[in-house]
């Protein structure tokens, strides 16, 4: 199992209710954690390309995507590590833009922003 961290954001709250019931569905092992207005949803998943998928579908079934509608300032960001280099975060966009994921992230610390990220990378789902 490979470690996840999700950070997103929609304009309408039916739709972050929505996309939140589903991927609490999809991920079962899971840990949330607070920074100010973000929510960061740590997970543990299949290797990458099937957790995309599985997110994909999700968004798909929301009317959005890639190749769906998404508003002005949504976005879905997956947050991820590889084993050989964990300090080294990738993040792959979902939905949305890399201005737009920074953008929000600036309103908070770097450091906060980094050491939720990392802390749920690195949390123990099986203790879940």
């Amino acid at each position: 199992m490979n470690n996840y961290v999700l950070l997103y954001r929609f304009d309408e709250e039916e739709s972050v209710q929505q996309f939140e019931d589903a991927i609490v569905k999809e991920f079962p092992r899971h840990q949330v954690e607070k920074e100010g207005e973000f929510k960061y949803f740590g997970f543990a998943g299949e290797p990458e390309p099937g957790v995309v998928d599985k997110l994909n579908t999700i968004l798909t079934s929301m009317g959005r995507g890639r190749n769906g509608y998404f508003g002005k300032t949504e976005y879905v960001a997956l947050y991820f590590s590889r084993e050989k280099d964990n300090d080294n975060i990738k993040r792959q966009l979902l939905i949305g833009t890399e201005e737009m994921v920074d953008e929000d992230a600036q309103r908070m610390s770097n450091d906060a922003h980094r050491d939720s990220i990392q802390n749920l990378l690195e949390f123990n789902y099986l203790k879940v």
